[in-house]
């Protein structure tokens, strides 16, 4: 007997075999899912382009605000320059415009305000922390180190007469590597260049940008080893100083003996903190206990005999600050 054909089978038998369904055809549900591919594709072409356009158009954006932040500090520092030749500051040096851009971009407003509210408000700042601030000018020593004397002294009066306090501290940092060069190649006799170079760093320890971050680095970190190196020259100048008048000077003759440690010429110490002990300025005060607090490390006998023998003439300050250490 011949099996039974379902209707289905006999319908399809009397379809051309043309119209027939193939395995290579495809259902209108696999159409919709090809469709969807297709668009899914063309889309995800388009998010590409966009997304590269995005990416061309950001490039360009970049530079164009590189070149505008490029003439902003190209205009920033025209005014510098303008403002110095107001303090008789002449010419330039490529290390000074190399450091005004770095200092610039690094800028921090609301870190320099709380910088600036430390210091009494007394200087500017751009806001960058001492580490920062030396990182920054490192890659700048090896090209200082091919400056003349001469540009030496220009790029050390561009940098202190220079707003933002950053530049001062800097100076400081560049006094201590470069002192000895200031006046190197100027050819002047030993007593000359000696006593050329101390009064060049007179003038940063008591112009109107002094105070007590600039001057105590100078004072311990310059003057100190200048008149270790040179004794018989500087001596008699750190006398004058001791009984100049001037706060600065007077500190500075107190404290620049901070990093001799054993070498400490201790009657000189304590002759210099005797004869402005008299003193009621803090800055001085505070100098002549740190002064014997640091010989204190070495010789604290000593120390405690000379506050014990003139505690009547020393202040509080001094007295408190000098014997800190002592049990």
């Amino acid at each position: 007997m011949k099996a039974m054909k379902t209707r289905h089978q006999q319908a399809l038998e009397k379809k051309p075999l043309s119209k027939r369904k193939t395995e290579s055809e495809t259902s209108p549900r696999q159409k919709r899912f090809k469709g969807d591919e297709n668009s899914q594709s063309a889309r995800s072409s388009a998010v590409q382009h966009e997304k590269i356009e995005a990416s061309t158009s950001a490039s360009k954006t970049s530079k164009e605000q590189e070149v505008l932040s490029k003439e902003e500090l190209m205009q920033r520092f025209t005014v510098r320059q303008k403002n110095l030749r107001q303090n008789n500051i002449i010419g330039s040096t490529s290390v000074f415009k190399k450091l005004c851009d770095s200092f610039e971009t690094s800028r921090d407003p609301e870190r320099g305000q709380a910088m600036c509210k430390y210091m009494r408000n007394k200087f500017e700042f751009f806001g960058i922390q001492a580490p920062r601030r030396r990182e920054i000018s490192k890659p700048l020593w090896k090209e200082m180190k091919t400056l003349s004397s001469s540009d030496l002294r220009t790029l050390m009066c561009e940098v202190w007469y220079s707003p933002e306090r950053e530049f001062q501290q800097f100076a400081t940092d560049l006094f201590e590597r470069e002192i000895l060069r200031i006046y190197l190649d100027d050819g002047l006799n030993l007593e000359d260049y000696v006593h050329s170079t101390l009064d060049f760093v007179r003038q940063f320890l008591s112009s109107s940008k002094s105070w007590w971050d600039t001057v105590d680095p100078l004072a311990s970190k310059v003057v100190g080893p200048l008149v270790k190196k040179y004794p018989d020259h500087l001596l008699p100048v750190m006398d004058e100083w001791n009984v100049s008048g001037v706060t600065w000077l007077v500190r500075t003759s107190i404290i620049y003996q901070l990093g001799y440690g054993r070498d400490t010429d201790a009657p000189r110490l304590f002759r210099y903190c005797l004869k402005v002990a008299h003193e009621d300025e803090f800055f001085i005060q505070k100098a002549i206990g740190w002064a014997l607090r640091q010989h204190y490390r070495v010789d604290p006998q000593a120390v405690k005999t000379f506050v014990t023998r003139h505690k009547k003439k020393l202040s509080a300050l001094s007295v408190r600050e000098a014997l800190k250490h002592d049990k």
